[in-house]
């Protein structure tokens, strides 16, 4: 069977994601404040800007990478793979959406009512944070199981995928996948199992 032109690109997408994902997280380790006061400042910070801007490429990316596998997958996975692709896919967006949010609402918040900022995390918004990332990591939990199930591409690689969603929750927004994403196109890039 010929691959689609999407798929034949997918390692590589794989790969850029992954390590757009790294980059973004190690920026924000290394550069954002913990205290109160000068991250007011750095949510104006170009640095903030573009880093935000390239998280969300980074989940873009993904959910296209994930895409691309699942259609590899999909015959074999059967039912319980098409829940967890849906899983994966619809939790994914939600992050994409979280972070499009501290991209640029947060630093639009922190310029016009930065008094704001103190008393931010509570109530819905701290409910909605904490399910998005909790549903992130169960919907990558659920793919990487299906994944396993389906014995399609290498078990390493759909193993450290569900191992991924199970750290993700600890690895703020999506470390852990990141590295998957990474890793998959890595090594998918240089085999016979190209994603």
């Amino acid at each position: 069977m010929q691959p689609t032109t999407l798929a034949r690109y997918g390692a590589p997408i794989a790969i850029v994601a992954g390590a757009l994902m790294i980059i973004t997280r190690l920026v924000i380790l290394f550069t954002a404040p913990a205290e109160i006061g000068p991250l007011k400042a750095y949510l104006l910070t170009n640095t903030h800007a573009v880093n935000g801007v390239v998280s969300i490429l980074a989940f873009a990316l993904l959910l296209i990478a994930l895409v691309v596998l699942y259609e590899r997958e999909a015959r074999r996975a059967g039912a319980f793979g098409a829940l967890a692709f849906g899983a994966a896919v619809i939790e994914t967006m939600f992050m994409t959406g979280d972070w499009w949010y501290e991209a640029f609402a947060v630093p639009r918040l922190a310029e016009v009512a930065p008094d704001a900022i103190d008393t931010f995390v509570g109530g819905r918004l701290f409910i909605g944070g904490l399910t998005s990332f909790a549903l992130f990591g169960i919907g990558w939990i659920l793919y990487g199981a299906a994944s396993t199930r389906a014995h399609v591409i290498p078990r390493s690689i759909s193993i450290t995928i569900l191992v991924a969603g199970l750290l993700s929750g600890a690895c703020r927004s999506g470390s852990s996948i990141s590295a998957v994403a990474w890793c998959t196109g890595w090594r998918s890039s240089g085999s016979a199992y190209g994603c």
